[in-house]
């Protein structure tokens, strides 16, 4: 079955959405889905549709109803495809996008609608139950990332990593605001950020507050091939999202690296981490400062939740299951189609 995925973007700062369609991308051949991707912030509707001529795809796979959904849905339309959509962030929580008539056209006549987890599945639902019957849940997958050898770090410090891009959703500036108080008191404490720049006024905030404080280093876009050695070096990974549309792609990266993870308590987190258990979940400044506390005088318990994330992302979120169960899910479209045409 030949497949194209739209991706909303292919360039720029590193974000989820890249690491996702080119995960999935990766796995297709290996359940018999030939596939392309188009990158619509480089690529016109007159070149994806070039594009699509020569390809011939049999279906369409749109990431982010309200970047991607739309121009599949008219091209979908166009060639007479059928075409589905993955919710993947701001476009179940941010109301710019969910709410947008765009957003709701092509959820509305999408074949289906995946989404990364079932707390997902169901805001969705909640918001719009009249797709139930069309909605399904298909765990995001996860690649192990190599680390050949570790970022250079001060023997004794204890690093927070943040691996964000800037952009006010990832609370980069709360972060700084919940962790000075804590920086003060504790000398050893550095907290690492690592993200290019998608908003051009948040990052110049950032990088002005960051100048005053000797405890934040950012380090700027990191290619993600350098991203497991990130994740070697620093002690625990924060998320300051204020949402998450399913499992942040660098959470359940640092957890396959058996990193300890703490993380803003909302539902894509909560999806992902158990309580003291795989991770640590904070619902305002104060509780995460109590945690790293804790943490930082007991650095032991560090361990244990990084193993057993490990073992949670590598056994629950396989890139081949989440590849199989999507072509399950083509197929299913593709038999549903042929079976209305008789």
């Amino acid at each position: 079955m030949r497949i194209v995925l739209f991706s909303p973007f292919t360039n720029g700062p590193l974000r989820g959405n890249m690491i996702t369609v080119q995960r999935i991308a990766h796995h297709l051949p290996a359940v018999d889905c030939e596939s392309t991707t188009i990158g619509l912030d480089t690529t016109s509707l007159d070149q994806a549709q070039q594009l699509i001529d020569r390809f011939q795809p049999e279906l369409l796979h749109a990431f982010h109803a309200y970047h991607s959904g739309p121009a599949a849905r008219l091209l979908a339309l166009r060639n007479r495809r059928p075409y589905l959509i993955t919710m993947t962030g701001s476009d179940l929580y941010d109301p710019n996008f969910y709410n947008h008539p765009d957003t709701l056209l092509a959820l509305q006549d999408a074949a289906a609608i995946t989404c990364f987890d079932p707390l997902a599945a169901e805001e969705l639902t909640r918001c719009h139950p009249e797709l139930r019957a069309r909605v399904q849940v298909i765990p995001q997958g996860v690649t192990p990332l190599a680390a050949s050898e570790p970022f250079p770090r001060q023997h004794g410090s204890f690093i927070i990593l943040l691996p964000a891009a800037i952009r006010p959703v990832k609370g980069v500036l709360e972060a700084f605001t919940a962790l000075a108080p804590l920086a003060d008191q504790n000398p050893k404490l550095q907290l690492w950020v690592a993200g290019g720049d998608l908003d051009a006024d948040y990052a110049a905030q950032v990088r002005q507050q960051a100048a005053a404080l000797p405890w934040v280093r950012l380090l700027g876009e990191v290619p993600h091939q350098r991203m497991g050695e990130l994740f070697v070096a620093c002690d625990l990974v924060l998320n300051y999202s204020r949402f998450e549309g399913g499992m942040a792609n660098t959470l359940l990266e640092a957890m396959a690296s058996a990193r300890p993870v703490i993380a803003r308590d909302v539902a894509g987190n909560r999806s992902l981490i158990q309580q003291g258990e795989t991770g640590w979940l904070f619902q305002d400044q104060q509780q995460l400062r109590q945690l790293l506390q804790h943490l930082l005088a007991h650095p032991k318990l560090l361990k244990e939740p990084g193993a057993a994330a490990k073992m949670l992302v590598t056994t629950r979120f396989s890139p081949q299951h989440e590849a199989a169960s999507l072509a399950a899910l083509y197929a299913k479209v593709m038999q549903a189609i042929e079976h209305l045409r008789v």
